[in-house]
């Protein structure tokens, strides 16, 4: 039995559980996707999904034909949709594990086309269409010639239509906008079709800014995870941050004043000091951006980041942390004692997001589940 290492990250998924109730309760009778792309940003899929799921997730998002097939292995079998570009291959993978997917151009419609004769059923499809997030989509001036094309092919069913937010926090006005381009792509896509069950546009920004964007199914990703893509909407609905990452001390060394610290000798101490060495680094997704720059906690106090983000390896100044040891536990996101690292905090630091700082925490940072309840 191989031991783990001591950078983990420590899942709370009574967490999870949580927040989808949180966005439950604010989107009245409308279902919930729970959108679980990339390991569930970085939470681990399979797990998620199920604490989703029983808390009232009626819908699975992923952003890959094959994060999709993984969750059909794992048993799920409520309704998956594959949000993003999936390849001709994937189109078969998706229809014969029953998973619907995003249309979003006449090419990739003839496409579906050419692989329809080894349908098992025919294809649950959603039709993506771009209102301004200029990524994928079907313009709005093509709907209808690509609503006529799609009206008789027997071997699709559409089962959704969606559109997507790029500035639901910061920019109401332009998401307005976007809202009322939608509702007229939605009834000129039911005037050729018929009833479009599924109406979706509110991502977890959205959800909680946007009441006119409900519709029938919100996709909460961000959100799900206790995260909002502004602070200020912290005031709006509380969320409980799921994961914590820690580590421990695994060194300790006294270094004279005047020596240089790391790679590069980019730091050094003013006074004579003890320097830790922690087992986490760029390798683990820890950001190289965090050299000199960021904290962790020690024994309940801030202690600086010292030199330079090493691929496996970080050190940090633990001069003031009295009685510290090696096996001191570090926490590098989450609290301990009265201090905290929050995402937000280590985002302003590395000039990022949390999406980015969750999914860059790479597979060999292990993952302990727990189910505290807050």
């Amino acid at each position: 039995m191989i031991s783990m290492r001591p950078t983990i990250t420590e899942i709370d998924l009574d967490s999870i559980g949580y927040n989808v109730r949180q966005f439950k309760g604010i989107i009245s009778d409308a279902e919930l996707m729970a959108v679980i792309k990339a390991d569930g940003y970085g939470h681990g899929a399979i797990e998620v999904a199920w604490e989703a799921i029983k808390n009232g997730a009626t819908w699975l998002g992923v952003a890959t034909a094959k994060e999709g097939i993984q969750l059909r292995e794992a048993g799920l079998k409520i309704p998956v949709l594959v949000l993003g570009g999936i390849t001709p291959e994937e189109i078969i993978d998706c229809n014969y594990n029953d998973i619907d997917v995003a249309v979003y151009s006449n090419n990739f419609l003839k496409q579906l086309d050419r692989y329809s004769g080894i349908f098992r059923r025919p294809l649950n499809i959603h039709l993506k269409i771009d209102t301004g997030m200029h990524r994928i989509g079907i313009q709005p001036k093509d709907l209808r010639f690509f609503a006529k094309e799609l009206k008789d092919r027997k071997h699709m069913n559409t089962r959704g239509i969606f559109t997507h937010f790029p500035n639901a926090a910061g920019d109401k006005e332009f998401s307005n906008q976007q809202i009322k381009e939608f509702m007229d792509c939605v009834n000129l896509a039911e005037e050729i079709l018929g009833k479009v069950p599924y109406k979706h546009t509110a991502n977890s920004a959205a959800a909680i800014n946007l009441i006119e964007s409900h519709f029938n199914l919100l996709r909460i990703g961000l959100g799900l995870y206790g995260y909002h893509d502004e602070v200020w909407l912290k005031e709006k609905l509380e969320l409980r941050p799921a994961l914590t990452w820690k580590t421990k001390i695994t060194s300790i060394r006294k270094v004279k004043k005047g020596n240089r610290v790391g790679y590069g000798r980019t730091y050094m101490v003013d006074r004579d000091s003890k320097i830790a060495t922690i087992p986490v680094g760029y390798a683990d997704g820890y950001k190289r951006i965090l050299s000199n720059n960021g904290f962790v906690l020690v024994k309940g106090r801030r202690v600086r980041i010292a030199g330079r983000v090493c691929m496996d390896q970080t050190m940090v100044n633990v001069t003031d942390v009295p009685g510290v040891c090696e096996g001191d536990e570090v926490i590098l996101i989450g609290k301990q004692g009265n201090e905290e690292i929050s995402m937000y905090e280590m985002c302003q630091w590395a000039d990022t997001i949390p999406n980015d700082i969750l999914v860059s925490i790479k597979d060999r940072v292990d993952r302990v589940y727990s189910n505290k309840t807050v």
